[in-house]
């Protein structure tokens, strides 16, 4: 899958601008604020349907502008023709359009076209709260299964029914139990097979391009380890209902999940450097791009804004020559001397635009 070509109107600092792409490598070169992040940012809206900056739309409008425009025009792999997908906001709507065709419901959208980015504040997968290491798994596996995007979806929706009931009717609370445990136990057998297809591949490509073997390990829990059929989860949902009520809450489930990620028998959130957690979510969202790639037949476009931070530099050009040989690469670099190592791709001076 590529970008062919992109357009931007009242997006940002766009006023109005259009990019034709090369299929491999994209440099995106200027100086900080220069707009270079605001082209990554367009196109994961194209594949996601909202920014990775922003919930708030009025924010990437243009001064001075009430609305925007994106258009992408894509290649798929398998595919003769174009798939032309356009987001307009406009009196404080935004509307997505496939091929002029709208798009009602973003889990319509979600996963059509396939991207990987690495971002600078990557590393918060690692250090941060264990709901942002949830999503991501969430979007790995919703990107490959639809039956398990709905089984998120309808989970989310059953459980804030029945948190509100234990706060109302907590006797009640029951008619929910039987199908959050069966969506619940599903749920988690499907992340304990992906933390391992994850794991695999990290590893994997970490040999791939250093030569040394197996540092990376991921432990899922689900918090409900001792619970091994929907019998069992829904006993303890009843038998635990005093505590549930006293919190307010369903306080156990998928819901409050975690994983836990190792660098050589070490928990990388405690005793990893700067460095080393770079190089995990580094390394991790590479083996999504394999993933993707060998689980939907597509190859994904890789976003990368300034993401080598941290790492000396044989690191660094040892990752950068692996990308080299995957899908289509959109890049940012400020420092010129950098450009040299992409002279094989098309370069945009951003200031110069």
């Amino acid at each position: 899958m590529t970008l062919k070509e992109l357009t931007l109107r009242s997006f940002r600092n766009y006023t109005d601008n259009t990019f034709e792409f090369s299929d491999k490598i994209n440099v995106l070169y200027g100086h900080n604020g220069a707009g270079k992040t605001n082209i990554l940012e367009a196109i994961y809206m194209l594949g996601n349907g909202v920014s990775f900056k922003t919930r708030l739309d009025r924010e990437i409008i243009q001064n001075g502008q009430d609305n925007y425009f994106i258009r992408g025009v894509f290649r798929e792999d398998d595919l003769v023709y174009d798939t032309n997908i356009e987001i307009i906001y406009q009196k404080k709507q935004k509307k997505v359009f496939i091929d002029k065709k709208e798009i009602q419901a973003r889990k319509n959208f979600i996963g059509r076209i396939l991207y990987v980015i690495f971002l600078p504040n990557d590393t918060e997968l690692v250090t941060d709260e264990p709901q942002l290491r949830r999503d991501y798994f969430n979007m790995i596996i919703s990107t490959i299964s639809a039956e398990y995007l709905k089984a998120i979806i309808e989970y989310n929706k059953i459980l804030k029914m029945r948190n509100s009931m234990i706060n109302s009717k907590p006797n009640e609370a029951f008619i929910y139990n039987e199908k959050i445990a069966n969506l619940a136990i599903y749920i988690s057998s499907i992340n304990k097979q992906y933390s391992k297809i994850l794991e695999d591949k990290m590893n994997e490509i970490y040999k791939e391009i250093f030569n040394k073997d197996n540092p990376y390990t991921i432990k899922y829990n689900s918090t409900i380890e001792d619970i091994q059929t929907e019998s069992e989860y829904i006993k303890k949902l009843e038998n635990t209902l005093k505590e549930q009520i006293k919190l307010r809450t369903t306080y156990f489930g998928i819901h409050r999940a975690d994983y836990q990620f190792f660098y050589k028998d070490s928990l990388s959130k405690k005793f990893s450097s700067q460095g080393e957690k770079r190089m995990f979510t580094l390394i991790m969202k590479l083996a999504t791009e394999k993933i993707f790639s060998e689980y939907r037949k597509k190859i994904p476009i890789l976003l990368i804004d300034d993401a080598m931070l941290e790492l000396d530099n044989y690191r660094r050009d040892s990752i950068l020559e692996y990308i080299k040989t995957l899908g289509q690469v959109f890049i940012t670099v400020t420092e010129k001397e950098k450009v040299k190592n992409f002279e094989s791709g098309k370069i945009f001076d951003i200031a110069n635009l």
